[in-house]
């Protein structure tokens, strides 16, 4: 090792004698020259200071972490507290618009209801039943309301009265309806427009129509789409001139003498909620008899509700059948 040491010096003597001379020189410069002074105090002060910055900044940044944490936590305390008042807000305020919204429509009801003759009975929509033979809806009012088997049943949606049905079973706080869409459901019915008569029947709810039967096929080139289906008032089973609905299709085969009519019911099924009740021109719970007039209109060997003759003719056992379907 002392020649390998020996050896370097030998090799760069220049160097290491220029750099043993400027070491030398600087020392003899901070000796002669009184403002440089060394002082350890200074130093070991300048030393403790530097780690007391470095243990006083990491504090510091630990304390602003923690800080910054918990700031957080109640950030998302606050937010979680807005977004419950956000929600109850909505709720409130669907509320409200749904609270408007009834009280406009029962506002458009009542002035309906100012219009009508006195009699009539309003009540509220509060179940449908489907499962059954028959698709009734069940209202809130029963005999202790002054309700009654047999009454007519019509509605109001957009400025148009409407039939929808007749009282087919009372109870003494609600009653059920049988409405204008369910098969057994039979009105005698009668074109506003060209006066020529048929038979109405439903075709179920899902189908958004009903059918009107045995119209004169001498009647399709005065029929149009969109003409107005009002009741008949034939029968007795509903009064005359309640609106039923309007044309949507019209079917005419070769060989049958009569038009099958495709009629949109101008009430809106799926909307209903307050109807209107009110006694027909005739109620009775008695069959019809063979020598009398039937409940679709027609006497036995006369005229009937569809305008045909009742003997042997098709109109004849649609108004007998429309007597037996709504007792």
């Amino acid at each position: 090792m002392p020649g390998l040491f020996e050896g370097f010096i030998a090799r760069h003597r220049r160097g290491v004698t220029l750099t043993a001379l400027v070491l030398v020189s600087l020392l003899c410069l901070a000796v002669s020259n009184r403002s440089i002074v060394v002082r350890p105090k200074d130093i070991g002060l300048s030393v403790m200071g530097f780690f007391q910055k470095g243990v006083t900044g990491f504090f510091a940044w630990f304390g602003d972490t923690a800080g910054s944490v918990r700031q957080l936590g109640e950030a998302r305390a606050e937010l979680a507290d807005a977004t419950a008042r956000l929600e109850q807000m909505d709720q409130v305020t669907r509320e409200n618009v749904d609270l408007r919204r009834q009280n406009a429509q029962l506002m458009s009801q009542l002035g309906f209801a100012q219009t009508l003759p006195p009699g009539r009975i309003g009540a509220e929509v509060i179940a449908r039943d489907t499962d059954n033979l028959f698709s009734t809806i069940t209202i809130n009012k029963g005999s202790r309301g002054g309700v009654q088997r047999g009454m007519t049943v019509v509605a109001y949606q957009e400025d148009m009265e409407g039939l929808v049905g007749k009282v087919v079973a009372v109870g003494p706080g609600s009653s059920e309806i049988l409405p204008l869409y369910d098969p057994q459901c039979m009105v005698s019915a009668r074109l506003d427009r060209t006066r020529d008569e048929g038979l109405i029947s439903g075709e179920g709810k899902d189908s958004g129509t009903v059918l009107m039967r045995y119209v004169k096929s001498i009647a399709k080139d005065a029929i149009e789409y969109g003409d107005l289906v009002v009741t008949s008032g034939l029968g007795g089973l509903y009064p005359k001139g309640i609106d039923i609905g309007r044309i949507r299709d019209i079917r005419a085969q070769a060989y049958e003498t009569s038009l099958e009519i495709e009629v949109e019911p101008v009430i809106n099924f799926d909307r209903l909620e307050y109807v209107f009740l009110f006694a027909g021109a005739s109620q009775t719970d008695q069959a019809p008899t063979a020598g009398g007039t039937t409940a679709g209109g027609a006497a036995a060997g006369g005229a009937t509700a569809g305008g045909a003759a009742a003997g042997g003719t098709t109109g004849g056992s649609a108004g007998a059948s429309t007597g037996a379907a709504l007792p």
